[in-house]
C-alpha cells in the first residue's frame, strides 16, 4: 500500500508585529522587537509557542517585521529549543495584519490559526480547538474581558485599545455583531431589525476585547488577499473580521466583496466536515435546495466566538500597563525555585534572573530582575521590571518603572512610574515621574 503523508488538521501563524504600543520598549535602536520583551525573564514569544506545541500543531510560521526580523530568527533558530517545526517569513514594516497574511498565502495548505505573539493565557488549547471542530464555522474568535489593572508605568493612563461593541448570540455562541465604539454616538445604540429578528436573544457588551487568536478555514486566506488589496494597512481585526460578521446576514454585501464567491468556490473543491456528513447519512433527509425567488438566502459564513471564562487568565501585552500587568501575573504564579539563592531583600512575589547581584540593603518587591543586573547598595525596586545587564547604583529608588536591558541609573536617583529606554543613562540625582527617559531619537 502505498505511503500517504499525513497532512496536518492546523497550520498556525503567529504574528509578531512592531507593538506601537509598547514603545519606547519595542524601539529597535536600542531595545528588541516586541515578541522577544520578557515576561519573567522568558522571551514574549515563547508563550504562544508552547500554548501551539500543547494543542498538537506542529507547523508553525512566524511572521516578522523586517525591523525586528535578525534577532528574532536568532532566537527561533538558536534559542528556542520546543518540538514546533518553524518558518520565519519576512514583510515590510508598514504591514497590516492582513496585509501581512496576503504576503504568505501560498505558504497556507489548511484551516490555520492566527495568534498574535502578545496573547498570553491558561486556557486550555483543546477547549477552543473542539468549539471550532464541533461547529465547523467559518472563523472561531476569541475574546476576553481584562483584568483590572493594579497601577503601575501609564496605569491610570486610558488604554489605546478600541473598545468594541461586540454582539453574541447566546443560544449557539455565533458572533452576529461588530463595531467599534469609535464609530458610532455612545448615546445612541442602533441594531438592524432584521438582526434582532433572527437573533433575538443576544449579549451585546462592551467589556470584551479581542484576543487575536482566530481559526480560519482555508479559503479565507484568498478573501484576505482582496482586502489587502482593497485597502491599506488591511487589519483583520479592524477589516477581516467585520466584513465576515455581517456577511452572515447582508447577501449584497457578501456578493460584493467576493465573500460569497470565495466560499463557493472553496465549497465546490472542498465540502465542508457537517455537509460531507449529512451527504453520507443513511438516517438524515436529503437537503432539497430551493432556488425560487422566495428562497431564504443562507450565507456561506458562519462565524463563532469563544469567550474565555473569568477564571482563565487572559491577557494582551499591546500596551505598556498590560505588558506591566501581565509580568505582575506571571511572577505570582512563577515557581519561585526559580529565584536563585533565596536572598533576604527579595520578596517572595518578586523573581531574580540568573547572575544579578545584589549589593548589600538592597529590598526588591513585587518586581522582576532580568540576568546579568548589577544592583548597588541600599537599592529599592517596588513594583518594578528590570530587564538583562541594567546598572543601579547606590541609593537607588524605582517605584512602578521599567528599565529596558542595558540601561544605567545613577546613584540617588528616583524614578516613579517612569519607562527607561534600553542603553539609556539616567544621571545621578535624577528625580522623575510619569516620564519616558530615552534617547532623543527613540522619541
Amino acid at each position: 500500500m502505498p505511503y500517504r503523508k499525513r497532512v496536518p488538521e492546523f497550520q498556525a501563524v503567529i504574528m509578531a508585529g512592531y507593538g506601537n504600543g509598547l514603545i519606547p520598549l519595542s524601539d529597535e535602536k536600542n531595545n528588541m522587537p516586541k515578541a522577544l520583551l520578557p515576561i519573567v525573564n522568558q522571551p514574549m514569544i515563547s508563550y504562544p509557542l508552547a500554548w501551539l506545541e500543547s494543542s498538537g500543531v506542529s507547523d508553525v510560521i512566524v511572521v516578522s517585521l523586517a525591523s525586528g526580523s535578525k534577532k528574532l530568527g536568532h532566537y527561533l533558530d538558536r534559542v528556542y529549543e520546543g518540538q514546533l517545526h518553524i518558518s520565519m517569513e519576512i514583510v515590510d514594516d508598514n504591514c497590516g495584519t492582513a496585509q501581512a497574511l496576503a504576503r504568505i498565502k501560498d505558504k497556507i495548505k489548511t484551516d490555520f490559526i492566527v495568534i498574535s505573539c502578545d496573547l498570553l493565557t491558561s486556557l486550555p488549547p483543546h477547549q477552543f480547538l473542539d468549539m471550532h471542530r464541533s461547529e465547523d464555522p467559518t472563523v472561531t474568535a476569541l475574546f476576553f474581558e481584562p483584568n483590572k489593572s493594579e497601577g503601575g508605568p501609564s496605569g491610570s493612563a486610558k488604554e489605546n485599545e478600541v473598545t468594541q461593541f461586540v454582539g453574541i448570540d447566546a443560544t449557539n455562541s455565533q458572533l452576529v455583531y461588530l463595531n467599534n465604539s469609535d464609530e458610532m454616538d455612545p448615546e445612541e445604540f442602533s441594531v438592524r431589525m432584521s438582526l434582532l429578528s433572527k437573533h433575538p436573544v443576544m449579549n451585546i457588551s462592551r467589556l470584551l476585547q479581542d484576543g487575536h487568536l482566530y481559526i480560519f478555514k482555508r479559503w479565507v486566506i484568498d478573501l484576505i488577499n482582496e482586502v489587502s488589496i482593497k485597502r491599506t494597512r488591511a487589519s483583520l481585526k479592524e477589516h477581516v473580521l467585520p466584513l465576515l460578521v455581517k456577511s452572515q446576514h447582508q447577501r449584497v454585501l457578501a456578493d460584493r466583496e467576493g465573500v460569497t464567491k470565495a466560499a463557493e468556490a472553496s465549497l465546490s473543491v472542498n465540502p465542508s466536515t457537517q455537509a460531507l456528513a449529512l451527504s453520507l447519512s443513511t438516517t438524515q433527509a436529503p437537503e432539497i435546495e430551493d432556488r425560487s425567488e422566495n428562497a431564504q438566502w443562507k450565507s456561506p459564513v458562519k462565524v463563532k466566538a469563544f469567550v474565555v471564562a473569568k477564571d482563565v487568565y487572559c491577557g494582551r501585552a499591546n500596551s505598556i500597563a498590560n505588558y506591566f500587568e501581565l509580568n505582575r501575573y506571571y511572577t505570582k504564579i512563577t515557581d519561585k525555585d526559580r529565584n536563585p539563592g533565596g536572598q533576604g531583600q527579595v520578596g517572595a512575589d518578586s523573581l531574580v534572573g540568573d547572575d544579578t547581584k545584589l549589593g548589600d540593603r538592597t529590598s526588591v518587591k513585587k518586581s522582576t530582575l532580568g540576568s546579568h543586573v548589577t544592583i548597588g547598595k541600599n537599592v529599592k525596586i517596588v513594583n518594578s521590571i528590570v530587564m538583562d545587564h541594567v546598572v543601579l547604583e547606590d541609593n537607588v529608588k524605582l517605584d512602578g518603572c521599567i528599565v529596558c536591558s542595558g540601561a544605567k541609573i545613577c546613584e540617588k536617583s528616583s524614578l516613579k512610574d517612569c519607562e527607561v529606554g534600553g542603553g539609556f543613562r539616567v544621571e545621578k540625582e535624577t528625580q522623575a515621574r510619569n516620564e519616558r527617559l530615552v534617547d532623543f531619537q527613540e522619541q
